[in-house]
C-alpha cells in the first residue's frame, strides 16, 4: 500500500471519526471487548483541536484516501498519544507503524523526552504491540501525575483500571 504520512489539516477532521469507527470493528473479535466497535470516538471538534495545535497525522493513500490517523498532544517532555486509529481496510500493513514513527521524529524534533499513551493490556494490537514498538509498561508507581490523571479519567468514564496501562517510549 503506497501510504504517505502528512500533517492533517482542517478539512481532515470531519473524515476521522468515520476511520475511528472502522478501526474499532477491529474489537468485534476480541472477547470481552466486542462493545468498543461501537462505542463514542472523538469528535470532529476534538480532532481540530488537535489539527490547531500540528499534533495530528493522517495517512493518505495515492487515491487520496485516508487511511488512517494519529492525534497526540504535547506537554512539558512528552508528547501524549490520544488516539491511532487504522481503518480497517488498510490494517495489518504497516500504516500504524508509519503514524507512530511520524509522532516520534515530531516529538524528537520537538526536544520532548518521550512519547506516552494509555491502551487495553492483553489487546493484542494494544499494549502487546506497541510493546514491539518499543514502548514499555509503566507500573503504578512510576506513573507521573499526568498519566495517574488520564487513567484516572478513562476509569470515570467507564473504562475497567484493571484492563488498562500507561505506556511510555523514551526518546
Amino acid at each position: 500500500m503506497d501510504i504517505r504520512i502528512i500533517r492533517a489539516e482542517e478539512q481532515h477532521a470531519r473524515l476521522l471519526p468515520g476511520i475511528e469507527r472502522s478501526a474499532g470493528e477491529s474489537f468485534l473479535h476480541v472477547p470481552g471487548y466486542e462493545w468498543i466497535a461501537s462505542d463514542d470516538v472523538m469528535t470532529v471538534g476534538a480532532h481540530l483541536k488537535l489539527i490547531h495545535k500540528g499534533t495530528v497525522w493522517v495517512a493518505r493513500g495515492a487515491d487520496d484516501h485516508l487511511w488512517g490517523f494519529l492525534s497526540a498532544e504535547a506537554f512539558e517532555d512528552a508528547l501524549h498519544i490520544w488516539e491511532i486509529s487504522v481503518h480497517r481496510d488498510a490494517q495489518r500493513q504497516g500504516v500504524g507503524r508509519k503514524l507512530m514513527s511520524a509522532a516520534e521524529g515530531f516529538a524528537a524534533q520537538q526536544g520532548l523526552k518521550a512519547l506516552s499513551l494509555t491502551t487495553f493490556r492483553e489487546v493484542s494490537f494494544n499494549a502487546p504491540y506497541y510493546a514491539r514498538l518499543g514502548y514499555e509498561v509503566l507500573e503504578s508507581a512510576a506513573l507521573d501525575a499526568r498519566l495517574r490523571a488520564v487513567l484516572a479519567d478513562e476509569a470515570a468514564a467507564g473504562l475497567s483500571a484493571d484492563s488498562r496501562c500507561a505506556m511510555i517510549k523514551h526518546l
